[in-house]
């Protein structure tokens, strides 16, 4: 009877001691999921305030487009070009339609057979006045398709500045204007940039669906709501660099500034700079911007202006391999904490943890707090939809509300998951080929060139 006494007394003293050590651990993660609740938030609105203060207005004209071809600064387009890509003759000729003094375009290919040469061929005729030309070059230097087929185009411009603008990307009339006006921070003319001043200017994607396969509706889905705030939150907010190559301005001379950020390369007797240094990287577009903004001291800016990206036909395989993709190029590219934390920024996980901070530190109903809040958060992403679209109404293809909100729901499901894949492996495949990515960011081909 005494041993009995004796355990039960031990069992009531663990109690005492576990319960509290338990509701103690449970108030300081609910006091964190908090936070990162109310952060997550922050940033939302942040990227919906941006929106709406950038885009759900008229753009106006620029000054600088208004000036004599004398006074203005020059500027070289590069169209880096493989193959047909969704929608090509128009974007191709949407940079030939320019309110712009003085530019230059330059098609850049790497093979003379190359299907896109025709189209080309067929731009150019239509638009004989527009100094343009077709700069064919194969020479491989890295594992980045686009690096080499810019290396002959950034050597031969007429211009200092460069704007580099990729395949699927189509923009309106006065883009380049407003990006020069931008870069030149309402200057007429300047010297390449300083410390200090701005030295890349950029667009945020906005994707337009002609083909409407549920792969192109949810990518599309993606890109107008989640990505956009978060790429124009995270701009607004400039404690470091966010860039996409989709549609990028900055100076040829900043560029040839940037040494290698390439530890392979940087082993080499006379490592290469400039744009060959970031050869062997895949997402050559963050690398060259994160170069600018930390080597050179130099600032990024947005225009009002929107780089609209014609999706092709994918199927949601296509989506989900496209989004591991990045997943797996970007995690080996910004610190390990920002990799670890981008599944607590999706709607979906967010509600969870954040109904369940808030029903443990205020004892409300999670059900009820959840509803609400993803209920908000489709509502701030149809407001930034609808802010990034206000200009490009006339190019946009009739879309249905109801098919956006299935697409909708269908990347948030799908956000965690996709996440989830992209942590099992380092192994990517673009444009048909494997390879593997390494803790500096670089990419190491695994197959054989064929």
């Amino acid at each position: 009877m005494g041993e009995l006494t004796s355990h039960a007394s031990r069992d009531t003293e663990l109690t005492f001691i576990i319960f509290p050590v338990a509701g103690t651990l449970s108030l300081f993660a609910a006091i964190f999921f908090f936070v990162l609740y109310v952060v997550v938030w922050s940033l939302c609105l942040l990227g919906w305030r941006t929106a709406r203060i950038r885009y759900a207005h008229p753009t106006l004209p620029s000054r600088i487009s208004s000036l004599s071809p004398s006074s203005a600064p020059g500027v070289t387009i590069i169209r880096p070009l493989c193959g047909l890509d969704q929608n090509l003759y128009n974007t191709l000729e949407s940079c030939m339609k320019l309110d712009y003094p003085k530019f230059e375009v330059i098609f850049a290919l790497q093979d003379e057979h190359d299907e896109a040469i025709p189209v080309v061929r067929m731009v150019m005729e239509k638009y004989p006045d527009v100094k343009a030309r077709v700069i064919i070059d194969s020479t491989k230097i890295g594992v980045n398709p686009k690096v080499n087929n810019l290396l002959r185009p950034f050597q031969e411009a007429s211009c200092d500045l460069l704007w580099v603008i990729d395949s699927t990307i189509s923009v309106t009339p006065g883009t380049l204007g407003r990006a020069v006006e931008a870069f030149l921070s309402n200057h007429d003319t300047r010297d390449p940039p300083v410390a200090g001043e701005v030295g890349l200017v950029h667009q945020v994607p906005v994707a337009l669906c002609y083909q409407k396969t549920w792969g192109s509706l949810i990518e599309q889905a993606y890109l107008n709501t989640t990505h956009a705030k978060m790429y124009l939150a995270i701009n607004a907010v400039a404690i470091d660099s966010c860039v996409v190559g989709k549609s990028n301005l900055y100076s040829r001379h900043s560029i040839s500034q940037l040494t290698t950020p390439s530890p392979s390369l940087r082993q080499l007797p006379n490592p290469p700079t400039g744009l060959a240094g970031f050869s062997p990287f895949l997402a050559e577009d963050n690398m060259i911007a994160l170069g600018i903004w930390h080597q050179l001291n130099l600032k990024h800016a947005m225009t009002s202006d929107v780089a609209l990206d014609f999706l092709g036909a994918l199927s949601v395989k296509d989506y989900i391999d496209r989004r591991v993709r990045w997943l797996r190029v970007r995690k080996k590219m910004t610190p390990i904490i920002a990799t670890l934390l981008e599944p607590f920024t999706e709607s979906l996980l967010a509600g969870l943890y954040g109904s369940w901070a808030i029903q443990r530190l205020l004892g409300a109903n999670i059900p009820a707090l959840f509803i609400v809040h993803l209920f908000t958060w489709l509502m701030v992403d149809l407001s930034t939809r609808r802010s990034l679209e206000t200009n490009i109404q006339a190019l946009k293809p009739p879309s249905s509300t109801g098919i956006f909100l299935i697409a909708w729901f269908a990347r948030e499901c799908l956000a965690l998951p996709i996440w989830l894949l992209a942590m099992t492996s380092d192994v990517v495949i673009w444009r048909g080929r494997k390879y593997k990515i390494v803790s500096s960011g670089e990419a190491i081909r695994m197959d054989d060139d064929r």
